[in-house]
């Protein structure tokens, strides 16, 4: 069912995130909308699935951009993997969790995209790609991260129904 649903969404994801979030600018820095998905949709409880979403998300956002291939898939995996760690244990009693998460999500996410276009060959001020796109667009993903969770919440509840059982 995740397949269904997801798969088309991350595509979509991809597509706005790749042509009207890239308006959509603070210095140099943009909000990423997948990786927004996938944290929210591991730290509701569906692990598995964002590990899975992160990869395809990622597929999708390396076909759009002209990085390396993988430069988004492997991070963003392994952004959906770190996020399992915590899993809906603490989601509920403390709203600053998700905040937090974004946060070094978001730069993990950039820092490892960072060291591909350095692997690749490409020459980047460090300074400036930390300054002008990295702390920018984390800040941007902070302002988005709510609403994201909030969002991937009701599409998990609508999807995936809570189990009833009677018990005698």
């Amino acid at each position: 069912m995740i397949y269904l649903v997801g798969i088309p969404l991350l595509a979509l994801f991809a597509i706005i995130q790749s042509s009207i979030f890239n308006q959509i600018s603070l210095l140099d820095g943009r909000p990423d909308i997948v990786l927004l998905a996938i944290i929210a949709w591991g730290i509701n409880g569906r692990s598995k699935d964002a590990m899975a979403g992160g990869l395809i998300g990622g597929l999708f956002l390396d076909l759009l951009s002209g990085l390396p291939f993988g430069s988004f898939a492997i991070p963003l995996i392994l952004v959906a993997f770190l996020t399992s760690l915590i899993e809906g244990r603490f989601w509920r009693a403390n709203l600053l969790l998700p905040l937090g998460s974004v946060l070094i999500a978001s730069l993990i996410y950039h820092f490892l995209g960072l060291a591909a276009l350095i692997l690749s060959g490409h020459s980047i001020d460090l300074y400036a790609a930390i300054i002008r796109v990295i702390l920018p667009s984390a800040f941007l993903n902070l302002l988005l991260a709510l609403p994201a969770s909030q969002l991937a919440a009701a599409i998990i509840h609508r999807v995936f129904p809570p189990v009833a059982s009677i018990s005698s």
